[in-house]
Protein backbone atom coordinates (compact mmCIF):
# COMPACT_ATOMS: atom_id res chain seq x y z
CA UNK A 1 0.00 0.00 0.00
CA UNK A 2 1.34 3.15 -0.94
CA UNK A 3 0.87 6.27 1.46
CA UNK A 4 0.77 9.54 0.38
CA UNK A 5 1.74 12.24 3.23
CA UNK A 6 0.49 16.12 2.49
CA UNK A 7 2.34 18.59 5.23
CA UNK A 8 -0.28 21.36 5.56
CA UNK A 9 -0.28 25.07 7.09
CA UNK A 10 -3.48 27.25 7.86
CA UNK A 11 -3.13 28.73 4.83
CA UNK A 12 -5.62 28.75 1.73
CA UNK A 13 -2.70 27.45 -0.63
CA UNK A 14 -2.71 24.56 1.40
CA UNK A 15 -5.16 23.62 -0.82
CA UNK A 16 -2.59 23.07 -3.52
CA UNK A 17 -0.70 21.00 -1.55
CA UNK A 18 -3.85 18.41 -0.85
CA UNK A 19 -4.56 18.30 -4.70
CA UNK A 20 -0.87 17.22 -5.57
CA UNK A 21 -1.04 14.58 -3.04
CA UNK A 22 -4.18 13.10 -4.60
CA UNK A 23 -2.61 14.00 -8.10
CA UNK A 24 0.30 11.43 -6.96
CA UNK A 25 -2.17 8.96 -4.95
CA UNK A 26 -3.73 8.60 -8.28
CA UNK A 27 -0.87 7.48 -10.36
CA UNK A 28 -0.72 4.40 -8.94
CA UNK A 29 -3.85 1.63 -9.43
CA UNK A 30 -6.91 2.37 -7.84
CA UNK A 31 -7.36 1.19 -4.49
CA UNK A 32 -3.61 1.09 -3.89
CA UNK A 33 -3.10 4.44 -2.02
CA UNK A 34 -3.93 6.72 0.79
CA UNK A 35 -3.72 10.17 1.02
CA UNK A 36 -2.90 11.38 4.88
CA UNK A 37 -3.08 15.08 5.65
CA UNK A 38 -1.05 15.99 8.55
CA UNK A 39 -0.98 19.79 10.55
CA UNK A 40 1.62 20.27 13.16
CA UNK A 41 0.53 22.94 15.54
CA UNK A 42 3.47 24.55 17.47
CA UNK A 43 3.14 24.06 20.74
CA UNK A 44 0.39 22.16 22.89
CA UNK A 45 -3.49 23.49 21.15
CA UNK A 46 -3.81 21.98 17.95
CA UNK A 47 -5.98 24.74 16.85
CA UNK A 48 -3.31 27.90 17.72
CA UNK A 49 -4.30 31.90 17.63
CA UNK A 50 -7.24 33.60 15.46
CA UNK A 51 -8.94 32.49 12.21
CA UNK A 52 -6.64 29.72 12.57
CA UNK A 53 -9.45 26.57 13.48
CA UNK A 54 -11.96 28.26 10.34
CA UNK A 55 -9.22 27.85 8.14
CA UNK A 56 -8.36 24.62 9.02
CA UNK A 57 -11.17 23.24 9.16
CA UNK A 58 -12.09 24.50 5.91
CA UNK A 59 -9.21 22.44 4.90
CA UNK A 60 -9.69 18.89 6.90
CA UNK A 61 -13.17 19.31 4.87
CA UNK A 62 -11.41 19.60 2.01
CA UNK A 63 -9.24 16.78 2.32
CA UNK A 64 -11.97 14.50 3.77
CA UNK A 65 -14.28 15.27 1.18
CA UNK A 66 -11.88 13.67 -1.50
CA UNK A 67 -11.00 10.79 0.58
CA UNK A 68 -8.03 11.71 2.79
CA UNK A 69 -7.26 10.36 6.04
CA UNK A 70 -7.10 13.60 8.22
CA UNK A 71 -4.26 14.58 11.04
CA UNK A 72 -3.70 17.23 13.64
CA UNK A 73 -0.35 16.76 16.26
CA UNK A 74 1.17 19.17 18.77
CA UNK A 75 4.60 19.61 19.24
CA UNK A 76 7.67 22.30 19.07
CA UNK A 77 9.69 20.55 16.80
CA UNK A 78 7.83 20.49 13.10
CA UNK A 79 10.06 18.23 11.41
CA UNK A 80 10.49 15.57 14.62
CA UNK A 81 6.99 15.47 14.28
CA UNK A 82 6.79 14.78 10.68
CA UNK A 83 9.23 12.15 10.57
CA UNK A 84 7.42 10.61 13.80
CA UNK A 85 4.70 10.53 11.60
CA UNK A 86 6.31 9.23 8.59
CA UNK A 87 7.16 6.40 10.51
CA UNK A 88 4.63 5.23 12.96
CA UNK A 89 1.96 5.15 9.54
CA UNK A 90 4.54 4.15 6.84
CA UNK A 91 4.28 6.66 4.58
CA UNK A 92 5.76 6.13 1.46
CA UNK A 93 5.57 9.94 -0.39
CA UNK A 94 5.76 13.41 1.25
CA UNK A 95 4.02 16.40 -0.16
CA UNK A 96 5.05 19.80 1.56
CA UNK A 97 5.12 22.94 0.69
CA UNK A 98 8.47 25.23 -0.07
CA UNK A 99 9.36 27.46 2.99
CA UNK A 100 10.17 30.87 3.08
CA UNK A 101 13.77 31.12 2.73
CA UNK A 102 15.72 31.27 5.87
CA UNK A 103 13.61 27.83 6.48
CA UNK A 104 14.79 25.87 3.51
CA UNK A 105 18.58 25.53 5.04
CA UNK A 106 19.87 22.29 5.74
CA UNK A 107 18.79 22.49 9.35
CA UNK A 108 15.30 23.66 8.38
CA UNK A 109 12.28 21.11 8.23
CA UNK A 110 12.55 19.63 4.90
CA UNK A 111 16.57 19.09 5.13
CA UNK A 112 15.88 17.45 8.26
CA UNK A 113 13.22 15.34 7.16
CA UNK A 114 15.54 14.37 3.99
CA UNK A 115 18.58 13.99 6.37
CA UNK A 116 16.56 11.15 8.46
CA UNK A 117 14.05 9.29 5.61
CA UNK A 118 16.71 9.88 2.57
CA UNK A 119 14.92 7.25 0.62
CA UNK A 120 11.69 8.97 0.90
CA UNK A 121 10.18 11.05 -2.32
CA UNK A 122 9.61 13.93 -0.90
CA UNK A 123 7.63 16.54 -3.54
CA UNK A 124 8.29 20.60 -2.77
CA UNK A 125 5.74 22.62 -4.48
CA UNK A 126 7.09 25.93 -5.18
CA UNK A 127 5.39 28.94 -3.25
CA UNK A 128 2.06 30.21 -4.73
CA UNK A 129 3.02 33.79 -5.24
CA UNK A 130 -0.43 35.93 -6.29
Amino acid sequence: MEKVLVCITPQGNSSRLIDKGFELARSFAPGVAEVHILYVQRGDDVFGPGGTPELLQSLFDYGAERGGVIHAVCGNDAAAEIIAFIRAESITRAVLGEPPKDAAAPDGVIGRIKRKLPWMEIVVLERNVE
